[in-house]
This record gives C-alpha cells, structure tokens and sequence, in this order.
C-alpha cells in the first residue's frame, strides 16, 4: 500500500493516519474561506481513493482462492448510530460506495453485517440505523474517486504501523470513546471492540502489528505470492481480522469471505504480542483458510490443508519465538507426538486418510511432501494452479479435488506420488492413475513415506 503523508493536517489528525491503513492519500482540505463557497461547508475529511481490483471476483479468479479478502478501505472514522452522514463525491472515473459497520463486529443480529450504500456523484446524505465504523470501497482496474465526508464521523483510536507512536495511541483510548478501534498495517487490518483494546492496552501495538506483518508474509509465502509475474502478486486487499463481540458456542473462531472472526475466548492471542507469537495457531489458522487454493480443497480436507500454512508460521516461530512445535508436541493420550504415531499407520490393511489419522497425524502427510521435494514444493503447487487454473468442480466432489491433490502434487514434484498417496490412504483412482501414466513421470528414488522429523534439540 501507498504511504502518502498529507502535506497539511485537517482538523481531524487522524485523517493522514487512515490515508495510510486504507491505501488512500488525503488532500488537504480547503482554507476556510474556501470551504464556505462550497455547498459541503461542513465536509472537513478528504481522500482520494485509487480503485482495486474486486477481492470477490478479480482477485479470487486470479488466485484461485476459495475464500478472498475484504475489499473495505478503513478510514479511522465512526459514525454513531441514526445519524446523518454528508457526503459529497468530486468528479472522478469512478463511483465509491460508503460501508456502515465491520463485519461480525456487532453484536446486535440485525447489524452482524456491513451495510452499503452506493454513492452518487455531489452530495450524498447517510444515515446508518445500527451505526459503525466507516469504510469505502472502489472496485475497478484503473482510476480513483474523491471523497468528502462529513463532521458527524467521530475519530477512533487508531494505530497505523510506522505511523502512530505508543504514546499517541494510548492518548486517543482515553480521550476517544467510540465503542471500536482499529489497528492497521500494509496487508493486516484489525477492528476490535474497545473494551477488548482497553484489556490489552499496555501491549506494544507496533511489535503487534510487526508480529501480524510476519505471519501474513510467510502464509503468503507458502502461497507462492512472490511477485514473479503479476499472476503471483501479493493480495490487492488486506486481510481483516475482526474481534467478534460474544463467545460462539462450540466454535473458536472462523473464517470467511472478507474477514476472519475471533470471540473473547481467542483475543488473548489475537490481541498480545506473546499469545500471537507463542500461542497463536488458531490465528495462523483462520489466515490459512485465506489462503487454500478450492482445485484440490474437498470438503474433507477443509480443515486440514489449512494448516500447510499455520505450520510454517508454526516452525518459524518455534526458531524466532521459541513456540512449540505442533507436531512434536506429545497426544494428551498416548503420549505420542504425531511424528511418532502416524507413520506406524501407513500402508496397513484398511488405512483410510480421513478417519485412521487424527488431525494433527495428517498433517505428517503433507510435511513429509515439504521435506521430501523442498520448501518450494507448496509455492510451485499454488503458482502451477493460478498459471492453468485446472476446473475444481463443486466443493463437494471429493472424487475430483482429492484426484486433484494427487495429480498437481505430482506434477509439482516431477515424480509419480501415486504410492504415497496410497500409503497414506488416499484414493488413487483410475482417473488419476490415466493421467500420471500419460505424463509419464517415474516413482522418487527416495520413498517420501520413510521421512522422519526429528524432535527440535
């Protein structure tokens, strides 16, 4: 995202602020004089917004992702419920469109989701029943729109990495009283509730937000979002991760299209430089659903394909940060680490992936992948399926996608993985079978099955 430092303040300081989080650059607002020629007298916070592409359609075509980013551009305003907003949008190419309320961030069923109201060129008035942070958005390929709104907003506490001082931000939780605050970085945004803010205030949001930074960055990574070619760019958007207002029962967190949503019970790692970096793999996780590409994600393996990208935060962390190991941390049970008790399971009589290996157990599978053909293995396996964009079918037509995983895991690796697969219980079907033979690739001269990871020393 572009970082442009407005040559002159508004009165709202934090407006440079949310030029920076939102990708937007603001412009200086009129002299008073001039202001007072203009039907907008009262409209004191500019930006000019340069479009992205559709996170729901461009992007997640481009990327082949089963889940895509959000497409909101914070602005580090608020508007309170059943208030008028005035808006007025300047000429430009481009019409934006106004966002009332973060996704999942009310608890009030009836505002759970972001309310949007397209805007027209001149004066626009909103007013928004629920009342919630506000954002805009402006989808195209080219272009930008400008966009004035009124006074009634109200500034957040808002802390911008490499922008906001500690000290600046502590000031705005006192004399800010908005019930949300966000926190923003070039690819994280994060809009939580301000009790949950005020709960862990004396954290140091710039390692924080660093912290979100690197795991973001290693995901992507995995992705193979190395900019290589403009199909292998990092994401337009950011990701948003959203502090969701009550527990859910049964349910720690979750992932969806535009955000990920964390209860109270997860904050302790969302919100705390530790938690995140020592204990944070639902957070890793639910970044990871963000990530899984849908060409060979059946339903079975949605919550396990998932975690390529959480265990490499996983393992860098645990060199970095000290965090455990999830594969070598022992079964509460057996005592068993997964590294111990899943290869003893391949290859026997009646093995079946999804229900002779627990969770963690399956995951042995695609580390020994890792291990065997490189750390390259799972960025040539995603950047392989955005060049050729191989049909995926339905997300309920395992036949297809775990063909899929068979066929492009091979490919990748430039051996026939058909063995392995069938080691771990997979199905190898006929069609899979057909296709490996027409590519005429040859077994690996090592057995991917015999790998160990040894335990950390």
């Amino acid at each position: 995202m572009p970082h442009v430092r407005p040559t002159r303040y508004s009165r709202r300081r934090i407006l440079s602020a949310a030029a920076v989080g939102a990708a937007m650059t603001a412009v200086p607002t009129a002299t008073a004089a001039a202001a007072r020629r203009t039907a907008a007298a009262e409209l004191c916070h500019t930006f000019v917004i340069p479009a992205l592409p559709s996170a729901r359609t461009t992007e997640i075509e481009r990327t082949q992702n089963s889940l895509s980013n959000t497409e909101l551009r914070t602005t580090g305003f608020y508007l309170p419920a059943d208030t008028a907003l005035n808006v007025v949008v300047h000429q430009g190419s481009l019409l934006p469109t106004l966002v009332v309320g973060a996704p999942d961030a009310d608890a009030r069923k009836e505002f759970k989701a972001s309310r949007q109201y397209s805007l027209q060129l001149g004066r626009n008035t909103i007013t928004d029943a629920g009342g919630g942070v506000v954002y805009l958005k402006l989808i195209g390929a080219t272009g930008q729109a400008k966009v004035s709104l009124g006074d009634t907003i109200q500034p957040m506490p808002y802390f911008v990495l490499g922008r906001t001082t500690e000290s600046e931000f502590q000031r705005q939780l006192d004399e800010r009283p908005t019930p949300y605050v966000e926190l923003v970085a070039p690819h994280t945004l994060i809009t939580v509730e301000r009790a949950s803010a005020l709960t862990y205030r004396t954290e140091s949001h710039t390692s924080l937000l660093s912290t979100y930074e690197e795991i973001v960055r290693i995901e992507d990574e995995v992705s193979g979002f190395d900019g290589s070619s403009p199909l292998h760019v990092r994401q337009a958007h950011p990701y948003h991760f959203v502090g969701y207002p009550s527990a859910i029962t049964g349910v720690g967190a979750y992932a969806t299209h535009g955000h990920m949503s964390f209860p109270p019970p997860i904050q302790d790692r969302m919100l705390t430089v530790a938690g995140l970096r020592t204990r944070g793999w639902g957070i890793y996780h639910e970044l990871g659903h963000q990530h899984q590409q849908i060409t060979y994600k059946p339903s079975s393996l949605t919550e396990v394909t998932v975690n390529i990208y959480s265990l490499a935060v996983n393992a860098a962390f645990a060199t970095k940060y000290g965090q455990q190991p999830r594969l070598h941390a022992p079964d509460a049970k057996t005592g068993l680490t997964p590294w111990e008790s899943a290869p003893g399971k391949l290859r026997q009589p009646g093995v079946d992936y999804g229900k002779t290996f627990d969770p963690y157990e399956k995951l042995v599978m695609f580390e020994q992948l890792r291990i065997a053909f490189g750390d390259n293995f799972w960025p040539d396996l995603h950047k392989l399926v955005r060049v050729e964009r191989p049909y995926a079918g339905s997300y309920t037509d395992e036949a297809l996608r775990l063909r899929n995983l068979v066929v492009l895991s091979s490919r990748t690796a430039g051996y026939d993985l058909s063995d392995f697969f069938r080691a771990w219980g997979v199905p190898v079907d006929a069609e899979a079978v057909a296709q490996l033979a027409e590519l005429g690739l040859s077994a690996p001269p090592t057995d991917p099955t015999t790998i160990r990871q040894a335990p950390p020393s």
